[in-house]
């Protein structure tokens, strides 16, 4: 076992005693390259087309590689590493292969650390290979060197420094390989200077099992257990979490809940598992959830939990949802009754757990908890509606309503994170799965201009819009510059409220009313930002302007800047569960008088 993998690093269970054999790259050209050229030519058997990053002294050798290659890659080059780490994790989400970013030691891996964690917690494919000093320095405080093994570890699948030259491609095709298997996640590879430009003799295996991150294959005396206690509920309800997409089991899921007649409430990753669209489907349930969802959820007798980790976000209270009678299907079995009791804990891919469910189940008819929960959905829209007319100015959730009307419906959505995102949540409306794409576990301010150039280097030609925020804008603006100059054009719709409005709102109801430092004093003026960056601005004054000026974009396929002006004062995210209370709790918008209780 090698001495550069730390005591940490094995003990967490990630290097086995068998090994991992890669077959891609002939182990017999490497006496004549260098590594860095055997890792440009084993990006191009994978496949690799997009490669994001920000170049520096110590990776400089693996882009000289890449240098003699230019036909096949295309180098997307961020003003910062978060904005390139971010449009990775999106990339991956979209295309469902591993979004590889590439970056300097020191300032260049640190800086990648916010955009790894997030794609840990989303559960996103990412290969970061980082640059690192050479070998005889390391340890020694050199010039921009940081511990990124150490750094990474804790929000990485895998991560491995590279001392022996022969070690290179492997590692980072076991890397890649890793990021995709099981349950999705980022993976990172420290790559030294002097091991970059080295000419290795030949290829060592890594003692790495791979078995280790394959799902085992669902217990049926489990399955047909979970199908009896679901035919047998008074009030089943099905929780989405973002697991569902990555299995691709949108179809199984809407299936069972037909036999059901079950409502399905999703996570905020799991709304872009399925269609709003579908009569079954109430929308995200939690802190900011839809009242009929968290009503589902929190009256339920049976919750069937499917790829959902069961944040606090989502349930509020542990204690309570943990009453319920609860089937955890999840392909990561450390999730399976971490924050949760759970009845029957089954670990396994979604898609074939589903399947093999379908063949158990029986239909059920009652109907009359869906009828009860579509009477509140009723009440809450019309709550809005009347919400709407006494707002100075545009309703936030009227302004998603006539974006969404002008964006086709395979174009995908990303959003930054504050109250537009939780907007979003509530009001917009996913019409395919996997387009909806957000900052759910980490939260991360400045995700969304990032998100939104890495789901265009993806989608190609369907259309990309951008849900933000001013506070998020500000973080990640700079990144705009790639619009132009590599043809990425995306609708950047600007939630314009002058404030850090989810902040300000918690200060409001749980700080007396004390506001500090989340009101902008000065914002800076979006149409000279938008003239810098040769991007088209309007700040629109009605709902139908922003149908039309969306409609333009859409069609030319022109990048848009839209400012939209939004009250500070009345832009509350409502309905909101306080921290820690029970979904019934619910603090609903003005005159809607409904209970959440069965």
């Amino acid at each position: 076992m090698r001495t550069n993998l730390s005591e940490k690093f094995i003990n967490r269970g990630y290097v086995k005693t068998s090994h991992f054999r890669g077959g891609i790259v002939d182990p017999t050209r490497s006496s004549q390259m260098r590594v860095v050229d055997l890792i440009a030519s084993l990006f191009r058997d994978l496949k690799v087309r997009d490669i994001m990053g920000v170049i520096g002294g110590s990776i400089m050798p693996l882009y000289d590689a890449l240098y003699h290659h230019r036909e096949h890659f295309r180098i997307l080059m961020f003003r910062h590493e978060q904005g390139a780490v971010h449009a990775a994790d999106s990339y991956a989400r979209v295309k469902g292969t591993p979004g590889v970013v590439l970056t300097t030691s020191g300032p260049g891996a640190t800086n990648i650390i916010t955009g790894l964690t997030n794609a840990y917690m989303d559960s996103s494919p990412v290969l970061a290979i980082t640059g690192q000093v050479s070998t005889n320095v390391l340890g020694r405080d050199a010039f921009q060197e940081a511990d990124i093994f150490g750094i990474a570890a804790p929000v990485t699948k895998f991560v491995y420094q590279v001392r022996d030259p022969e070690e290179a491609v492997p590692a980072i095709e076991l890397a890649y390989r890793i990021s995709m298997k099981g349950r999705p996640g980022p993976a990172l590879i420290d790559l030294p200077r002097d091991v970059q430009v080295a000419h290795p003799s030949g290829m060592r295996e890594l003692p790495v099992d791979l078995s280790k991150y394959e799902p085992p294959l669902p217990d049926e005396g489990k399955l047909r257990e979970a199908c009896r206690v679901l035919m047998e509920a008074e009030r089943p309800v099905i929780l989405v979490g973002g697991g569902v997409r990555i299995s691709g089991a949108h179809e199984e899921v809407l299936k069972l809940a037909e036999l059901l007649r079950a409502p399905i409430v999703t996570t905020l990753t799991g709304k872009g598992s399925v269609p709003s669209t579908h009569p079954l489907v109430l929308g995200v349930v939690g802190m900011h959830g839809r009242p009929e969802a968290d009503a589902a959820l929190a009256n339920a007798d049976v919750i069937l939990a499917l790829g959902t980790r069961f944040s606090d976000r989502t349930v509020g209270s542990f204690e309570e949802v943990s009453k319920k009678k609860i089937i955890h299907i999840d392909i990561d079995e450390s999730e399976l009754g971490k924050n949760v009791r759970t009845q029957i804990a089954i670990a396994s891919d979604l898609r074939l757990a589903l399947r093999k469910m379908l063949s158990l189940i029986e239909e059920r008819r009652d109907e009359r908890y869906l009828e009860w929960l579509m009477m509140i959905r009723r009440e809450f829209e019309r709550a809005m509606e009347e919400w709407s007319r006494s707002f100075n100015g545009m309703a936030p959730w009227k302004i998603l309503k006539s974006i969404r009307r002008a964006m086709p419906p395979d174009s995908i959505t990303v959003t930054g994170v504050g109250s537009h995102q939780m907007w979003a949540e509530l009001h917009w409306d996913v019409l395919m799965p996997g387009t909806f794409i957000t900052s759910a576990g980490l939260g991360t301010m400045g995700f969304g201009i990032p998100a939104a150039l890495g789901a265009k280097a993806a989608a190609g030609e369907r259309r990309v819009v951008c849900i933000d925020g001013d506070g998020s804008f500000q973080m990640t603006f700079n990144n705009l510059a790639l619009v132009r100059e590599y043809g990425l054009p995306f609708i950047e719709a600007i939630f314009d409220n002058r404030a850090l409005m989810l902040v300000k709102h918690w200060q409001k109801f749980l700080y007396g009313g004390r506001v500090i430092a989340t009101e902008f004093r000065g914002s800076p003026d979006l149409s000279k930002i938008a003239e810098a960056y040769d991007i088209e601005y309007f700040r629109p004054e009605s709902y139908e302007e922003i149908e039309r000026k969306v409609d333009w974009a859409v069609r030319n396929d022109e990048p848009l800047i839209l400012d939209l002006l939004i009250d500070s004062e009345q832009d509350i995210v409502l309905p909101w569960v306080q921290p820690g209370k029970w979904l019934t709790e619910a603090i609903l918008p003005p005159r809607m008088e409904v209970s959440l209780r069965w």
